[in-house]
């Protein structure tokens, strides 16, 4: 389960919030396309979009290596 993500078309989650449940998607999404496909323009989308949004429903931490 990546995030919450139980499956395509799947309606039960671990989150009842909705727009938090499709952050967690796009989220996960545009890291994999970044580490796997080596696309870093989605990853860095990803988090602009969610720093510049007034009304974001979560936010990315993470350690720098």
């Amino acid at each position: 389960m990546l995030g919450g993500i139980s499956g395509y078309n799947v309606t039960e989650t671990t989150d009842e919030n909705p727009q938090r449940v499709a952050l967690i998607q796009k989220v996960t999404l545009a890291y994999l396309r970044s580490r796997l496909l080596g696309d870093e323009t989605a990853w860095s989308s990803a988090c602009r979009t969610l720093e510049e949004s007034a009304s974001a429903v979560g936010r990315l931490e993470w350690k720098e290596s």
